[in-house]
């Protein structure tokens, strides 16, 4: 049983992601570091269009190869998307923080928002 609650336990623990974007050989590149305020679940990040992190529970993501330029970013975890464009520079690694929900936040706020809108609807039509 012990083993169990250490493994529970473990699983839940969020820990820093490292991915390589699919650059091509001998292209400029350089590092992006995503910074989250909190640790979040499920969390997936796609770098002009390729998906370079799926289904992680993390804070703290590095991006190594992603060619230097502007790139377009999605960010999603906790139940929310967040696109966005970033400068990366192959000077020195380029850090974005980014703020997250709390993961159970969404879903009380769309009960509540549901229940609010067939009370009023029953009473409007009753």
């Amino acid at each position: 049983m012990r083993i169990l609650w250490w493994l529970v336990i473990f699983v839940a623990c969020s820990h820093d992601v490292h991915a390589t974007f699919p650059a091509p050989p001998g292209a400029p590149t350089g590092t992006l570091v995503l910074l989250l305020g909190q640790p979040a679940s499920d969390v997936a990040v796609a770098i002009n269009g390729q998906l370079v992190v799926e289904d992680e529970h993390t804070s703290r993501i590095t991006i190594d190869h992603v060619p230097v330029g502007t790139a377009e970013v999605v960010f999603a975890g906790n139940g929310m998307d967040k696109p966005f464009h970033t400068w990366v520079d192959s000077d020195h690694p380029t850090t974005v923080p980014i703020g997250v929900p709390d993961p159970g936040s969404g879903f009380l706020k769309g009960l509540f928002g549901t229940i609010i809108t067939i009370v009023v609807y029953s009473l409007l039509h009753h």
